[in-house]
C-alpha cells in the first residue's frame, strides 16, 4: 500500500537525520530538537516541548524503545533507528505468547516480520521483544571494579566460605513458590522433615515439591510437522541471504585479536599464555564465588570450570548459536581427549562450524534442517538446537536434545527449570552439603525464541525462585568480572554480589516471557 504522505527526501536542519516521510521528520524534530526551534520557525508546527507532548506522536514501539534505553542508562537518542513502520503494541500482543520455540512447530513468517528487527546502537539487529533485556545488558557490560564493590583479597589470608558446609541442610530450603510458578493441582502434601543432620531435598524437589519427571515429561514437546522453508521469524533478519558481505567473511576468518603474555606457573616456571579478545576463561569459579557471597542464594550448582565464555565480535551479527557451540567445545577440549582430535588448537571459527554442520547434513544427521534453512554456509542465518545436535552427533560426540512447551497443565518454564535442576543436582551430589557446588558436568546449550545461551549453573533462592546462570554470547563480561577471572583469584569479597551476577542470571521473570524452550546436553 502506498504511503500518501511520502514525498521528497528532507533533511533535519539540526542533525544528519532525514526522511521521505514528513510525519517522521516532524516527530524527530519534536522529540530531539524542540528546544532549538521557535514556533514561527518551522513549517512543521512542532508541539510544545514538554516530555508528554514530545512523546505524543511516537508509536508504542518507539516509546518502548526509548524507555528501555533510558532505564538502562543509555542515551535515548540512540534508541530510535527510524524503522519503516513500527508495529503497535496491539499487533505484537499475539506474536510470542502462544508460539512454540521449535522451528518444526513454528508459524509461517508474517507479513510484518521485517519490522520486528531493530538495529541497536551497537550495530546488531535485535528483535523488539528482546530490546529491553538487550539494552540492560549493555549497561552491565560497563561495570567496573569500583562500580561493583569488589575487594580482591590475599588468598593466603582469606577465609573461603566455599568450603564451609551448611550445618543443618534440612532447614536450609523452602518449597515456597511464587504464584506464577505454582501448579496447585499438581502439588503434593509435604511431610515434616527430620531435624537431624542429613542431605536435604534436591533442587528439583525444592523447586516443585515433587519428583521432577512428572512435570518434565508432561511438557516435553514431541510434535513433528512437515519440513518447510523457514523465514525471518525463525532464521533472523538475514533469513533469505545468499551470502554474507565480504568484509564480514574476512573478519570471521581472521577471528578475534590474540595477545600473548608471560606468566609464572605454579611450579615457578615462566609460561607463555594466549588471550583471545572475545574469550574469558575461569569465569565459572568467579560466578560460583558470587553465588556463595549472595545471602539470598540458598543453594547453587555450577558446571565444569573448564568452560570458557565466548562472546561475539563487534558488528558480526546473530551468530549466537555458533558461539554457544564454541563454549560447548571449550568444555570438550578439556574433558574429552578423544573428541578433542576434531578441535585441535584454538576453537574452530564460525565458518568452520558451518562446514561441520553442512557435512553433518550430508551424512544424514538432521537433514531436514537444510531444507528449513536453505543451507547456512557463508550466511548469517540463525541456527539452533537441531544444527548443534547434528554437528556433535556427526563427530561421535553423544548428546541429548529436549524441548519444552506450555501445555494445559504445565508451564514450559517450570518443566525446563525442573530438568536443569535435575541435571545439576543428581545422585553424584547426594552427599554434598556445600551451599555452592562446582561440578565437572558439561554446560547446557539453551534455546528460546530468537536467542540461545549456554547454561553454566542454577541457583535456588530463599524466596523459592530459581535462576539460571548463563554465558550469553551477545555480551562481554563486565570489566570487573574479566579482571578477576583473568587473575584466577576467587578469594575476593563483594558487598553487592547480585549486582555483578545480574548480567548472568536469567530469572523467572525473564524466562516467563517465553512459551517454549530447548536444551541440548552432552552425555
Amino acid at each position: 500500500m502506498a504511503h500518501e504522505d511520502q514525498g521528497q527526501y528532507a533533511p533535519c536542519p539540526h542533525c544528519s537525520f532525514g526522511s521521505h516521510d514528513s510525519k517522521k521528520l516532524a516527530r524527530h524534530l519534536r522529540h530531539f530538537h524542540s528546544d532549538e526551534q521557535s514556533s514561527d520557525e518551522s513549517i512543521l508546527q512542532p508541539v510544545p516541548s514538554s516530555p508528554a507532548d514530545r512523546h505524543s506522536d511516537l508509536t508504542d514501539f518507539e516509546l518502548a524503545q526509548i524507555l528501555a534505553f533510558e532505564e538502562a542508562g543509555l542515551p535515548r537518542e540512540l534508541a530510535l533507528s527510524d524503522p519503516p513502520s513500527a508495529p503497535s503494541s496491539k499487533s505484537l500482543s499475539g506474536t510470542s505468547e502462544n508460539e512454540s520455540l521449535s522451528r518444526r512447530q513454528s508459524h509461517p513468517a508474517r507479513a510484518n516480520d521485517t519490522v520486528q528487527w531493530v538495529e541497536c546502537f551497537c550495530g546488531e539487529q535485535i528483535h523488539i521483544l528482546e530490546l529491553g533485556a538487550h539494552s540492560e545488558m549493555h549497561a552491565q557490560e560497563k561495570m567496573s571494579i569500583e562500580d561493583s564493590h569488589l575487594v580482591v583479597g590475599d588468598s593466603s589470608n582469606a577465609t573461603s566460605t566455599m568450603e564451609r558446609p551448611i550445618s543443618d541442610i534440612s532447614n536450609a530450603f523452602t518449597t515456597t513458590l511464587p504464584d506464577s510458578l505454582r501448579n496447585y493441582d499438581q502439588m503434593q502434601a509435604k511431610t515434616p522433615q527430620s531435624r537431624s543432620k542429613r542431605r536435604g531435598p534436591s533442587l528439583k524437589e525444592i523447586f516443585l515439591g515433587m519428583p521432577a519427571g512428572t512435570k518434565k515429561k508432561a511438557a516435553v514437546a514431541a510434535e513433528e510437522g512437515k519440513t518447510r522453508r523457514l523465514g525471518k521469524a525463525e532464521l533472523g533478519p538475514y533469513a533469505h541471504e545468499r551470502q554474507m558481505p565480504n568484509w564480514l567473511r574476512r573478519m570471521l576468518e581472521e577471528g578475534a585479536k590474540v595477545s600473548v603474555t608471560t606468566q609464572i606457573a605454579p611450579d615457578g616456571k615462566l609460561v607463555r599464555v594466549e588471550h583471545v579478545a572475545n574469550e574469558t576463561p575461569n569465569l565459572v569459579p568467579v560466578l560460583a564465588r558470587l553465588s556463595q557471597l549472595d545471602r539470598n542464594v540458598e543453594r547453587a550448582f555450577y558446571c565444569s570450570p573448564a568452560v570458557r565464555h565466548v562472546c561475539k565480535m563487534s558488528r558480526e551479527g546473530g551468530f549466537c548459536g555458533y558461539r554457544n557451540i564454541q563454549m560447548m567445545i571449550s568444555y570438550i577440549q578439556s574433558a574429552n581427549p578423544e573428541a578433542t582430535k576434531h578441535f585441535p588448537g584454538r576453537l574452530p571459527n564460525i565458518l568452520r562450524l558451518q562446514d561441520f554442520i553442512e557435512d553433518a547434513w550430508d551424512q544424514g544427521f538432521n537433514p531436514g534442517a537444510r531444507i528449513e534453512t536453505g543451507g547456512i554456509r557463508l550466511t548469517r542465518k540463525y541456527i539452533g538446537t537441531p544444527e548443534a545436535e547434528a554437528l556433535f552427533l556427526s563427530l561421535d560426540i553423544p548428546c541429548e536434545p529436549s524441548a519444552y512447551t506450555t501445555t494445559g497443565n504445565v508451564e514450559a518454564v517450570e518443566a525446563m527449570l525442573c530438568a536443569v535442576c535435575e541435571y545439576f543436582d543428581d545422585e553424584s551430589s547426594r552427599d554434598n552439603l556445600d551451599k555452592v557446588v562446582v561440578t565437572e558436568k558439561p554446560p547446557i546449550y539453551f534455546q528460546h525464541r530468537g536467542h540461545s545461551m549456554t547454561i553454566v549453573g542454577v541457583e535456588s533462592n530463599l524466596d523459592g525462585d530459581v535462576n539460571l546462570v548463563v554465558f550469553d554470547p551477545m555480551f562481554n563480561p563486565s570489566p570487573a568480572l574479566k579482571k578477576i577471572a583473568l587473575s584466577n583469584n576467587t578469594s575476593f569479597r563483594c558487598a553487592v554480589p547480585a549486582k555483578l551476577l545480574k548480567g548472568h542470571r536469567r530469572t523467572a521473570k525473564y524466562l516467563g516471557r517465553y512459551q517454549a524452550f530447548e536444551l541440548l546436553r552432552l552425555l
